[in-house]
């Protein structure tokens, strides 16, 4: 098949599955070096954490191309665009990380109450114990790698390179949405956690992620929010520090760390809102971000 057959092909398909596959795409290709450079830095060298600069070299790169660096040129201003890596004003990054913040603590209290009233597998959140065993520094190093990672791949691939066509084709509502269905589904086949007991959190989180983008039209404070919450979280989740009850509600009750929990995701939850309207206001009396 020649190649302008091929883009023939290629722009018959719908909007959605267009923009679907090259989101997973981008997330695929952004995500395999630094999971080889963690599988080698288990292998080779495992008290030295080598895989912390080999990922921050790499998320760079992984970052310029995305934002239209590189060859081809044709296709420069296309990347650009889609991935909305737009710079903010320092009035509007600090209200982004306000308004993001307080509802990221509200979407974090759903993920923590979830396991609590839903049935999650034994071992869903136990570290593997190759990692499990590595010195301290190592362990650390590979939490805030795939933290980093996980901010800046997934906000690029699933935010960026999916949300914006879906968004100039079918409006914000139908693309948040579909971005957060997706965005579950690649996590559902790749963790034993994500069941579907996680969808309303996974929604949740990507409705977040995609009100900041309809805000500031950027990524850039979804990137920094999804990396510090994972930075935060995942070392909660799978007891490298503390150890959040799993017990069930329907089978032990409803316990004081529940009801503080609950009571979190509501009181930020609400918090959130006004913080967001302030957001849009700022926005909109902003030259920066026209």
């Amino acid at each position: 098949m020649t190649a302008p057959s091929m883009r023939a092909l290629w722009n018959r398909l719908p909007t959605i599955v267009r923009a679907v596959i090259v989101g997973y795409l981008v997330a695929a290709v952004g995500g395999l070096p630094p999971a080889l450079f963690l599988l080698g830095n288990l292998k080779f060298y495992p008290s030295v954490p080598w895989l912390l600069p080999a990922t921050s070299v790499w998320l760079w790169c992984f970052w310029q191309y995305c934002d239209g660096k590189g060859w081809p040129r044709s296709t420069a201003q296309v990347r650009k665009r889609d991935l909305r890596g737009r710079p903010l004003t320092p009035r509007v990054w600090f209200w982004s990380m306000i308004a993001g913040g307080l509802g990221m603590i509200a979407v974090d209290a759903l993920a923590f109450l979830t396991p609590r009233i839903a049935e999650i597998p034994k071992d869903a959140f136990k570290l593997p114990a190759i990692i499990a065993s590595c010195p301290p520094w190592t362990l650390l190093a590979i939490l805030l790698a795939i933290s980093a990672v996980a901010g800046v791949v997934e906000e690029a691939a699933y935010r960026g390179y999916m949300l914006s066509p879906i968004q100039r084709r079918h409006g914000w509502p139908a693309a948040i949405l579909i971005t957060g269905m997706v965005f579950f589904a690649d996590h559902y086949f790749g963790h034993a956690y994500a069941t579907f007991a996680f969808l309303p959190f996974f929604l949740a989180v990507s409705t977040l992620h995609g009100l900041l983008v309809y805000t500031t039209q950027s990524i850039l404070p979804s990137i920094v929010l999804h990396a510090v919450a994972d930075a935060i979280v995942i070392p909660i989740q799978y007891g490298v520090i503390g150890n959040p009850s799993l017990s069930s509600v329907w089978t032990n009750g409803v316990d004081d760390s529940f009801l503080v929990t609950a009571a979190v995701g509501v009181v930020f939850a609400g918090v959130a809102v006004p913080a967001f309207g302030k957001l849009a206001r700022v926005v909109a009396d902003d030259p920066g971000v026209a």
